[in-house]
């Protein structure tokens, strides 16, 4: 039983024991009687206003003005003042044109309605300003205009929706010839003829990696907001665009013509475009567009300036002709978690695709967390890039020495802003767990102890990770361990600038600083690191690149992976070089690579040259090194593998899934309470003059993928004719029996958030390779990734009579399937989805049920003093993959004065927009004092419609002396912090005394408020029971959720009063 399901069973014992009302109430339904209910009448027990509101006087109509206000994101619905917006028009994108004939016609008609909209705002705001327009990716017009004039704007037939902009943020030597790109070159092929668009902070072209001088001054002395004559374009760099300027974000865009990577937040796109194609690059014949939409003075990229560069790289001489599109567009930029459904810049790349240009994008450096795979990487047509280790990197080792119980070789992560081994030498010492007084234990304040000859342990947050080690040094310790307080793989942390640091810094898991920090209850420990003792991590991940499947598809990704740590040109330097990693060092070794086939091979399609590089990519990757108990990384993580450009070169053959041209077979995610069958069909192209015959051999990546409850299945031999093509179908079988359930389900956004070792328990995934066979083999040998994220799911069916307030439930599916009740306070019904979900920039938060239950807890458990934990039940009409991407905000006025005192939330761990911890909690915000706390995780199953929000009495300034007296006025709002929408939802007017519900669930079986059910199983009894005082104005009844998995996850009983 999980950590939150044992919690509840204790709370509801809890109950049981503290009110004799409720013992009495269980044993009458345990005897299979009704409890009754006080006396009561109409008048004295009116139809409470949340059912009577459900009640429509007269059927619904809706005139324009009305309809129009669906367009308008809920965030820009009553704003106020000057708002960034993107205005998409109903006429499509000329992208979305069969051909170019159809393209042009596309365009005009395009032209016609953007004139037509920026009249109309315009006359209804005489300052809107034109912020841009698109016609190719999108139809769309991006304004800077009156919030006021919105909703008129909107009721504009030319008007599809409008939506706000968003903004993003940034995320060679032995790496080219590692993946094989100087072997293609040897053979002639070095990108000439490609052109490639770096969307990024610009491209310092001045630099001698592009041909420039190499000259500092000619960099220094380049004024960026301008272009002086002979210096741009170059040769290598044809042409390009600052669409942000060198102050944004601290003005508004000032695009010029000039897109010199400058700023002390530039470099970025330097180092981008030299391990793409500079002189020691993958693809060194390759020429650039610049395209500039990121800061000089930030590591933030302007929304609109990337869709402004999106235009830009389909039709870079502004004709509207897209037939001088580039090749390949590189964006090592992204946000985590992001859906590709309702993400604009997504939408862009995919229409961006439908002209023929390849769009190869960052998967994001957020980790082993599930989820947290980013868009516009995400997008169905881009190739999205995970990150390996270069060929040199080594696994430092932390050696415990002592005490006996622990001793042993760990792994640590050395940070490069320290000072390696290799320059102090091994260090070896005792442990010190924060400051010697035990206080300071995360390093952010100055240290008071004498921490000379120690070797010092915090934990992971609060401040930057180079000042815990810099707080360390001076200190006078051998060493600093970071250690992470969440669980997931050690990595680099980013240097904030803290100094001086004159040692070794490292970090090292959750499990590991917790083994450490137990080790230290028991006595001394002795540390040691020592540079003569690091592993190998050729054909490793790197632990702090992102993994998939996506937000809201459940489509795997990333697709592939490439070393991300290379030295490349340093901007403003002429000739300097240094070290750029992350995902946005790897996607560049792809594009390169995408450079090199299409030089090769120029005829073929951006999807074939997606499809080749992850069909012959090299799948042994590790997680980590076998000594640690390493295993393969999951396809959620590498896709098809690390690319391998001399394969994909030599490769007769590539396959992609017909429908959607994906080079992964992305089942998706599926609640399976029987039998399920899936089908998908690989296209393989034969672009050799001889038929190739082959056979198919399936990989499961895990041995515990084979007990057989999910079959992959693929015709066992065939043959692919010269020049040509053949369709096979690829059939995914889940078979559970009771005796051979899916695996069970661990995995949720709470405390299992952030554990990507609960996803790879969860899903099934694997390799369908293709091998050449006989006479016509040809050394053919190409390989498809499979995904599929099946949850093993309870079908409950029910039975009520309403009169006796009694029932039966029974699970007839092949899972368990718990019920959690609650009392129904509120509903809402389904909102009409807008005109236009592709790139909307709104995330699915349609609220539908609101619930509460409170269980008294004793003196220890939330405080001294007794008290009484309450949760809050929310339900959805839509499912969210992971809750990090939606916020649920309930509005507590406690003291009934019209204005709420408190506001309980879900969020992050980390309360950053960034969210770099992974795992959601719910947070009480005291709205008088602005401080916040977290005493619980959210109770959310991934893939799930139902989440809980459970907090102590003392967060909302009550205690136990409030039970049954204190009433509180509760709203609720679905919030979309993540794309900026805003509200999209409420549920407002209700109230609720705390453990004042009046109707609560007993089952026969002896359970209260909770049970479960095991699979196939009979038919359990059940009682709601009304205590008669209708203390919480609004409830009508209970509210179940079911779960881990339901295909449906809620219930309801109305009780009619």
């Amino acid at each position: 039983m999980s950590r939150k399901n044992a919690l509840k069973r204790t709370m509801k014992l809890l109950v049981l024991v503290g009110l004799l009302a409720l013992t009495a109430s269980i044993a009458l339904a345990q005897e299979g009687a009704t409890a009754t209910r006080g006396e009561r009448n109409e008048t004295a027990r009116p139809l409470p206003a949340a059912i009577e509101g459900l009640k429509l006087d007269a059927p619904a109509t809706a005139d324009a003005e009305a309809t129009a206000a669906r367009r308008l994101e809920p965030s820009l619905r009553g704003a106020t003042g000057r708002q960034r917006v993107i205005v998409r028009l109903t006429q499509p994108a000329a992208a979305e044109a069969a051909d170019a004939s159809a393209q042009g016609l596309a365009r005009q008609a395009a032209q016609v309605q953007q004139s037509a909209v920026i009249g109309a705002a315009r006359a209804l705001d005489a300052n809107a300003r034109v912020l841009g327009t698109l016609k190719i990716v999108l139809n769309a017009v991006m304004l800077d205009i009156d919030a006021a004039a919105l909703p008129a704007l909107a009721a504009d037939p030319n008007v599809a929706s409008i939506s706000l902009v968003r903004d993003y943020e940034v995320d060679l030597s032995e790496t080219v010839e590692y993946i094989g790109a100087t072997a293609v070159q040897e053979m002639g092929y070095d990108g000439t003829g490609v052109v490639v668009a770096i969307i990024d902070s610009g491209i310092d072209y001045t630099h001698e990696a592009f041909g420039g001088s190499g000259d500092p001054a000619d960099f220094a002395g380049n004024d960026p907001t301008i272009i002086e004559p002979g210096t741009f374009p170059t040769d290598k760099v044809i042409g390009g665009y600052d669409f942000v300027g060198s102050n944004w974000p601290n003005t508004a865009e000032e695009p010029d013509p000039d897109p010199l990577d400058d700023g002390a937040g530039g470099g970025h796109g330097t180092h981008v475009a030299d391990i793409t194609g500079g002189k020691l690059g993958v693809a060194p014949g390759v020429k650039f567009y610049a395209l500039k939409v990121c800061s000089s003075v930030s590591t933030s990229c302007s929304g609109v300036a990337m869709m402004q560069a999106l235009e830009f790289s389909v039709d870079p001489n502004g004709d509207g002709n897209t037939a001088d599109h580039v090749d390949v567009l590189n964006m090592s930029i992204g946000s985590p978690y992001g859906d590709p459904r309702y993400d604009d810049t997504s939408a862009a790349v995919n229409n961006a695709s439908a002209v023929g240009v390849l769009t190869v994008a960052s998967s994001g450096n957020s980790g082993d967390k599930p989820y947290a795979h980013g868009t516009p990487g995400a997008a169905t047509t881009a190739l999205s890039v995970a990150q390996t280790e270069v060929p040199s990197a080594l696994q430092d080792i932390m050696e415990v020495v002592a005490p006996e119980a622990i001793a042993g070789q760990y792994p640590a992560v050395w940070q490069p802003w320290s000072v390696p081994l290799s320059e102090s030498g091994a260090v070896e010492g005792p442990l010190q767990y924060g400051d010697t007084d035990g206080d300071n234990l995360d390093g952010c304040a100055p240290f008071d102890g004498d921490m000379t000859g120690m070797i010092v342990l915090v934990d992971r947050g609060a401040c930057n990770f180079t000042l815990k080690i810099s707080n360390i040094s001076q200190a006078g310790a051998l060493a600093g361990i970071i250690g992470l307080v969440a669980p997931g793989d050690p990595f680099t942390g980013s240097d904030g600038g803290d100094r001086p640091i004159d040692i070794p810094g490292f970090m090292i898991s959750q499990a590991h600083s917790d083994m450490l920090k137990d080790g230290l209850e028991e006595g001394e420990v002795i540390v040691r690191f020592d540079p003569a003792n690091g592993i190998s991590l050729v054909g490793h991940i790197v632990g702090s690149s992102s993994r998939g499947p996506a937000t809201g598809t459940n489509e795997a990704g990333p697709d592939i992976g490439a070393p991300g740590a290379s030295v490349s040109a340093l901007a403003g330097t002429g000739t300097g070089t240094e070290v750029f990693g992350g995902t946005s060092g790897a996607a560049p070794m792809v594009t390169g690579s995408a450079a090199l086939l299409m030089d090769a091979y120029p005829d073929r399609s951006w999807a074939e040259i997606r499809a080749i590089l992850m069909n012959t990519a090299e799948t042994d990757i590790m997680l980590a090194p076998e000594l640690f108990g390493g295993t393969l990384a999951p396809i959620s993580r590498i896709g098809g593998g690390e690319v391998r450009v001399d394969r994909a070169l030599a490769s007769p053959l590539a396959a992609w899934d017909r429908n959607d041209l994906a080079g992964t077979l992305s089942f998706g995610f599926h609640e399976v309470t029987g039998q399920t069958d899936l089908i998908k069909r690989v296209t393989i192209r034969n672009y050799s003059n001889r038929p190739i015959s082959l056979r198919s051999e399936i990989e499961y990546r895990f041995d515990n993928d084979t007990n057989g409850e999910v079959r992959v299945t693929a015709p066992s031999w065939f043959t692919v004719p010269a020049n040509g093509s053949t369709t096979v179908p690829v059939r995914l079988f889940i078979r559970p029996l009771l005796n051979r359930p899916l695996h069970e389900w661990v995995l949720n956004s709470g405390d299992q958030g952030a554990n990507g070792n609960a996803l790879t328990e969860v899903e099934y995934d694997g390799y369908i390779h293709f091998i050449g066979v006989g006479a016509n083999a040809q050394n053919a040998m190409i390989h498809v990734p499979w995904h599929v994220l099946p949850r093993g799911a309870g079908e409950v069916q029910t039975g009520f009579v309403r009169q006796t307030s009694s029932g039966w439930a029974r699970n007839v599916g092949l899972s368990e399937v718990y019920i959690d009740t609650y009392s129904l306070l509120g509903t809402s019904p389904e909102q009409p989805k807008p005109p236009i979900n592709v790139g909307a920039n709104a995330a699915p938060a349609d609220l539908r049920y609101f619930g509460v239950q409170t269980y008294p807890v004793p003196a220890g458990f939330c405080s001294n003093n007794d008290s009484f934990v309450m949760a809050f039940a929310i339900n959805t009409w839509d499912r969210q993959s992971h809750v990090n991407v939606v916020e649920f905000d309930v509005y507590l006025d406690t003291n009934s004065d019209g204005e709420p005192d408190y506001v309980v939330f879900n969020f992050d761990l980390s309360l950053s927009g960034s969210l770099s911890d992974g795992r959601n909690v719910t947070w009480v915000a005291d709205l008088a004092s602005g401080a916040s706390d977290a005493f619980f995780f959210t109770g959310h199953n991934t893939n799930s419609g139902n989440t809980v929000l459970t907090f102590c009495a003392e967060q909302i300034g009550m205690s136990g002396d409030d039970l049954l007296t204190t009433s509180m006025n509760v709203d609720v709002y679905a919030y979309d912090w993540y794309y900026r929408a805003g509200v999209i939802d409420s549920i407002e007017g209700m109230n609720v005394v705390p453990l004042g519900e009046r109707y609560f669930t007993v089952f026969a079986n002896g359970d209260a408020g909770y049970t479960t059910l095991p699979p196939r199983s009979p038919r359990t009894g059940f009682s709601i029971v009304d205590f008669g005082d209708q203390m919480n104005e609004t409830e009508t009844g209970v509210l179940w959720l079911y779960g881990p998995g339901a295909p449906n996850e809620v219930r309801t009983w109305i009780i009619q009063p």
